[in-house]
């Protein structure tokens, strides 16, 4: 058991090793490199250690820490993007998730695309995109709420509000670039159940 306003160490390495790789798959999700990621979630859990437990409401560790790393990796995406830093497309296509097979082109236009998406989540509203991120990552409406401090009930119209968003950021991007217009990545989600199944 915490004492107040500190952390029992035992306690505080149980919550680290249990979160910490979830975090950073999350991270990695919006971020251009695993460094980045475990940077982000590095300070997210150095900002909970001396934050003590009292910065928890109800015991939410989880909801707490996907709540601040996803806006810390946001608000990285939002800062580069004012900066004009750009996705470089090369270094990104050996990390987006391609098998060794693919052939280099294939493997350029899969990184084309995770470019494009962070280009989008960056021009979103931080809340929504958060909302994405988080139920992309496979949390059900329950934990999507208790993680945004929401009521389970309005999720449903939250994410289709965050979706209806990416989809015209996304859209507006591809015309811009004179790409063929295609499906935006996260409109499955419209149509996956509250518990993360189909309905």
């Amino acid at each position: 058991m915490s004492m107040a306003g500190r952390w029992a160490e035992a306690e505080f390495e149980a919550i680290f090793r249990a979160h910490f790789e979830r975090m950073a798959r999350v991270a990695r999700r919006v971020l251009r490199s695993d460094a980045e990621a475990e940077e982000v979630c590095s300070e997210a859990f150095l900002r909970l250690y001396r934050s003590g437990p009292g910065a928890l409401e109800a015991g939410m560790v989880g909801g707490w820490l996907y709540r601040t790393v996803t806006r810390a990796a946001i608000d990285i995406l939002r800062r580069n993007r004012r900066r004009g830093v750009e996705e470089d497309v090369d270094s990104s296509a050996g990390a987006a998730g391609g098998s060794e097979a693919e052939d280099p082109m294939t493997r350029v236009l899969r990184a084309e695309r995770i470019a494009q998406v962070r280009s989008t989540l960056a021009e979103m509203k931080r809340e929504k995109a958060q909302m994405l991120l988080l139920r992309h990552s496979g949390l059900s409406y329950r934990e999507v709420a208790e993680a945004m401090n929401l009521r389970a009930a309005s999720v449903g119209t939250l994410l289709a509000r965050a979706e209806a968003e990416f989809g015209a950021i996304y859209r507006k991007r591809e015309r811009r670039g004179n790409s063929e217009p295609s499906a935006h990545p996260f409109r499955p989600l419209a149509r996956v159940g509250k518990d993360g199944a189909p309905p």
